[in-house]
């Protein structure tokens, strides 16, 4: 017998990418969960077949950490986009049943799939790094990455699940800075086979 200690593999790391473009008119934010190259998670975070298509799907023990991409096009004979600043950013996560039957009360998921989070709302700190990145077609992106992480619950079940991100826009000197409000609302799931809900159809 090896006398050799085991090491204990860190956690899985996931980063819960959200994007926008200044001019956009839509409210709407790009989504998409990516593997930490450091920590890769297994399966896919982001299924676009098969039965967890199109829904954040995260494993027990997982961890989450957020980055929020702005972007825009930045033009030298006129003020265009110089930075945004994040002034709110909150989770939000509705239960759904996970069990339903005759006789039995209806079961909901917690109100987060985050331990973190005691309700359906989370804000998360406001505490980011940043980096700038211009390609050459003179567009900008600052990426804002959030310094704290969220623990994946070891609860199964489902969530509608929404981010709500309010951020201030800054465009240059003699430009007025513009405040919007950006939002998107997939489908979460944690566990795998067997955390669908059961929901017999009642006679």
């Amino acid at each position: 017998m090896s006398d050799t200690p085991t090491i204990p593999q860190p956690p899985a790391r996931l980063i819960l990418e959200v994007r926008f473009d200044v001019d956009q008119q839509s409210g709407q934010l790009s989504y998409r969960l990516l593997p930490d190259p450091l920590f890769p998670p297994e399966p896919d975070p982001n299924p676009r077949r098969g039965g967890y298509a199109n829904a954040l799907y995260f494993k027990a023990g997982e961890q989450v950490t957020v980055q929020v991409v702005g972007g825009g096009d930045k033009v030298d004979k006129k003020p265009g986009f110089v930075s945004f600043q994040i002034l709110d950013c909150t989770i939000i996560t509705k239960p759904q049943v996970v069990r339903r039957d005759k006789g039995v009360r209806t079961e909901y998921a917690p109100p987060s799939p985050f331990s973190q989070a005691l309700s359906a709302s989370y804000p998360l700190a406001l505490d980011f790094s940043t980096h700038i990145t211009v390609d050459e077609e003179n567009y900008f992106e600052l990426t804002q990455n959030w310094k704290q992480t969220l623990d994946v619950a070891y609860s199964p079940g489902l969530w509608e699940l929404s981010m709500v991100l309010t951020v201030r826009i800054v465009r240059g000197v003699g430009e007025v800075d513009e405040v919007r409000v950006f939002s998107f609302d997939p489908e979460a799931e944690v566990g795998g086979v067997g955390t669908m809900p059961t929901l017999p159809r009642f006679p």
